[in-house]
């Protein structure tokens, strides 16, 4: 059984890599159904977070038309070996740490026009410490208190690899441009990523320790490597949720107050599927079976769970549903209430988002208000500040009574 979590324009934007390993197409389509013209505008679901020209097959045509100065394009490096529109390029610069990418000259070029972030990368140092993990090996564990909405880290990916690549070229060829863009890097940036969990082999590395990004249109699909971000143990019930920005930063924050000596842990698959399915994902994209809380309670807990993830779904889909007639202030409660007891903090901005938009529709500004807040601020842990839904319910929040949803189903008790 598969949960679709609630539509979120920027929700595809970055996703472990074992969610990416298996395709799952549903998750590019929003299942929400509209009921007037104008729903359109929010409720779809674009792949694109950036606005970049169409890709070309002529590299030095592109960078001529392409607006990037001589002094950019000095700044990286092009290794002479291409296999097809495959290439390697490194900046020692990048973000000031490096970076190396393999993939087309357009792609390329989006990358180049990235500008670093004017406060950088940030360290989870002062706030964490390495530690040896029963059964995980090594992990990260709060050192002091850390706080609902804290910023643990922002970082950026050490390696850039175009998706397609996989496809279209041999593995020898594609094993010869991974060695040649990891020892292309700086040799501290080098040692940071071969430092990462896996088999020494630096194809290995990238899948057990990465990231699905895009950067916009059709061929910007990538899996990003972010070396710092590695330290981050799975937990199915994760208490630190992650989104990878425009400029390709990854951020981390709390999501849920963190005691000194508590794990901070990401989720690298979806949390909204019942056991079996996350186990099995684990077990065939990332080769381990996960041993966190709710993959260990008691068969009668663990079924419990799962049919509160399978009442999720279900309630889902009906209030996604917008021409839906049997939705009603209880059933808006009884699926957040859900959402709680399965503690799912890290993935809940969706749905407080639904529960705006339907308390909206019933005519219910106070509760659409609190609702619009909240998808806001757990939003900006879950996407950041720059995603759709963000936005959208930063103006709903401001004024109900003016936004398209109002009352378009009035509720009656």
């Amino acid at each position: 059984m598969r949960v679709v979590r609630p539509c979120s324009l920027l929700s595809a934007a970055a996703l472990p890599l074992g969610y990416a390993l298996q395709a799952d197409p549903s998750r590019n389509t929003c299942p929400w159904s509209g009921v007037s013209p104008d729903f359109g505008r929010f409720m779809q679901f674009p792949m694109d977070i950036m606005e970049f020209p169409d890709d070309v097959q002529d590299p030095g045509s592109f960078y001529a038309n392409s607006g990037i100065s001589s002094l950019e394009r000095n700044t990286w490096r092009t290794s002479p070996d291409c296999f097809e529109e495959y290439c390697v390029y490194t900046s020692d610069g990048f973000f000031d740490k490096g970076i190396s990418l393999i993939t087309t000259a357009s792609n390329h070029a989006r990358v180049a026009h990235i500008q670093p972030p004017q406060k950088g990368s940030t360290s989870h140092q002062e706030k964490t410490r390495i530690a040896n993990i029963p059964g995980k090996g090594k992990g990260l564990v709060a050192t002091r208190m850390i706080h609902r909405g804290d910023r643990i880290m922002t970082t950026s990916p050490a390696l850039l690899v175009h998706r397609n690549a996989f496809r279209e070229l041999s593995l020898e060829d594609i094993n010869y441009l991974m060695d040649v863009a990891v020892n292309n890097l700086p040799k501290s940036r080098k040692e940071s990523y071969m430092s990462q969990a896996g088999s020494r082999k630096i194809i290995d590395i990238l899948f057990t320790n990465s990231f699905q990004v895009t950067l916009g249109g059709n061929d910007g699909f990538h899996y990003g490597n972010y070396p710092e971000v590695s330290i981050l143990n799975h937990d199915c019930r994760p208490n630190m949720a992650f989104y990878v920005d425009n400029n390709l930063t990854h951020h981390t924050h709390a999501v849920r107050d963190i005691k000194p000596g508590e794990e901070l842990t990401i989720s690298y698959v979806d949390t909204l599927q019942i056991r079996s399915a996350r186990q099995e994902r684990l077990r065939n994209s990332l080769g381990f079976s996960c041993a966190c809380s709710s993959c260990t309670l008691s068969k009668e807990e663990s079924n419990a769970s799962d049919n509160r993830i399978r009442a999720i779904s279900r309630i889902e889909s009906e209030l996604s549903d917008f021409n839906s007639k049997t939705t009603s202030p209880a059933m808006i409660e009884e699926y957040l209430s859900l959402y709680r007891t399965e503690g799912l903090d890290n993935s809940i901005a969706g749905a407080y988002t639904l529960a705006a938009l339907n308390y909206n529709f019933f005519g219910n500004a106070k509760l659409a208000e609190k609702y619009a807040q909240l998808s806001v601020e757990a939003g900006q842990l879950e996407n950041g500040p720059d995603a759709g839904d963000v936005r959208e319910m930063i103006i709903l929040a401001k004024n109900p009574k003016s936004h398209w949803s109002w009352n378009v189903k009035p509720y009656r008790l």
